[in-house]
């Protein structure tokens, strides 16, 4: 059986043991937030969500509706939560509700400065990928325990 660290879109999360893989991932975002500086552990998990959002190309998407409803498929695979996405004049905001965000103990915070970054990462890759220019950026930040993330100017 191959093993893959993160399931397709088309793939069930049971059948993936996604328990042990995010228990897997905890230890991970706590030995790389112990390890290194908190800019650069920042853009190794900017760089796994890019590498994440690539298991989703948006090849045919052409109207937020069809943006968001491939999105939501995409974390619904993973039981990584949804998303409400809002077209601003100024950029997008996307509205990420139930994130695993207490799958064990974190008192330092550490998963949850991963989730920020792995998502920075990939709505980052996403919108880059549908033409977004680069005087535009996403940024995220928790509120509550919603993760809001803004890609514009």
């Amino acid at each position: 059986m191959k093993m893959q660290a993160f399931p397709t879109p088309r793939q069930r999360p049971d059948d993936l043991g996604l328990g042990g893989l995010a228990l897997l991932a905890l230890s991970a975002a706590d030995e790389v937030c112990e390890a290194v500086p908190e800019l650069q552990a920042h853009g190794f998990f900017v760089a796994i969500g890019k590498r994440m959002a690539a298991l989703e190309p948006l090849d045919g998407v052409n109207d937020a509706a069809a943006l968001s409803m491939r999105i939501n498929e995409f974390w619904h695979a993973l039981d990584w939560g949804e998303i409400e996405l809002v077209l601003a004049s100024d950029g997008i905001i996307v509205r990420h509700r139930d994130l695993p965000t207490r799958i064990a103990p974190d008192p330092k915070g550490h998963w949850s400065a991963m989730l920020l970054g792995v998502l920075e990462g990939a709505y980052d890759c996403w919108f880059r990928a549908l033409g977004s220019g680069p005087a535009l950026k996403t940024r995220a930040e928790w509120k509550g325990e919603t993760l809001e993330l803004r890609h514009g100017r």
